[in-house]
């Protein structure tokens, strides 16, 4: 299960390259078949998804890493969180196979050959991530009574998750280690009482937390191509980018939310 999981962060690591360099930089962007939409767009929301999910799927490894076996509960969600980031990831590379087959490469293009290459290299590593993760899936399959109990029963969520990371912190490193802890302590308590909690509001703390990023992410469009004219124009840029981000971040929860186990009722605390 390790291997498909580490598969995976490297088919996203080359996901992030090719993303990061065919979409983000100014000097290579409109060399691209896919910087418009609609391709542009799938791979906008998979880059919003995909570094959570692997951020978390990490997380759910390495929180376990030290036990004799994983639980299996833990290999559900690490399974489901590989699914999620691979399918991601293919969906955005199978749109720039599209975009590259129906608009081509613009003539003058001398960094045609790395696209291509970044392209290639994304949808290689997928490709044996998936197998690898195919197999992994296969050798832990149990009757389906049996994984509907666990994905059901109610364990811990990723905010536990994160707070068990951190209490995992080297012991040897006293200041480190009681820093993680109380950090951990305080996590969770915020998670169990406060009314802005996620596990009590999940809807609302995600679209304010992308909010947020929509704002983070007009504010780095303004370094980049310079200040608005005015503060009206300033204004409806950072709304029109809020609120593509909330919408975004609200179909991402939507569709993964329940299936990552990400939080979980007050209730159960």
């Amino acid at each position: 299960m390790l291997d498909a999981a580490n598969a995976t962060f490297a088919a996203v690591i080359c996901f992030g390259l090719l993303t990061g360099i065919s979409t983000q930089l100014q000097s290579v962007r409109p060399q691209a078949p896919w910087e418009v939409d609609p391709y542009d767009a799938v791979a906008s929301f998979a880059t919003m998804l995909v570094p959570i999910v692997a951020a978390l799927t990490w997380v759910r490894c390495a929180r376990w890493r030290h036990e004799a076996a994983y639980p299996p509960f833990a290999l559900v969600e690490i399974v489901r969180g590989c699914v999620v980031a691979l399918v991601a990831v293919a969906a955005t590379d199978a749109a720039y196979l599209v975009a590259a087959f129906q608009r081509g490469f613009p003539r003058p293009a001398p960094l045609r050959p790395e696209l291509l290459g970044l392209l290639g290299l994304s949808a290689i590593t997928l490709v044996i991530a998936s197998m690898m993760s195919a197999t992994a899936s296969s050798l832990h399959r149990r009757p389906r009574a049996e994984r509907n109990e666990v994905a059901l029963s109610g364990e811990p969520d990723a905010m536990d998750d994160v707070a068990e990371l951190l209490r995992s912190a080297p012991a040897n490193l006293a200041p480190l280690h009681g820093s993680c802890v109380r950090t951990a302590d305080l996590l969770l308590a915020w998670a169990g009482s406060s009314a802005a909690s996620p596990r009590r509001h999940p809807w609302l703390f995600v679209a304010a937390i992308s909010c947020a990023a929509g704002i983070a992410a007009a504010a780095s469009e303004f370094v980049h191509e310079g200040p608005p004219p005015n503060i009206g124009v300033g204004a409806l840029v950072v709304a029109v980018f809020s609120t593509i981000v909330a919408i975004g971040g609200l179909l991402g929860y939507a569709l993964t939310g329940r299936y990552l186990h990400l939080v979980r009722s007050p209730r159960r605390v």
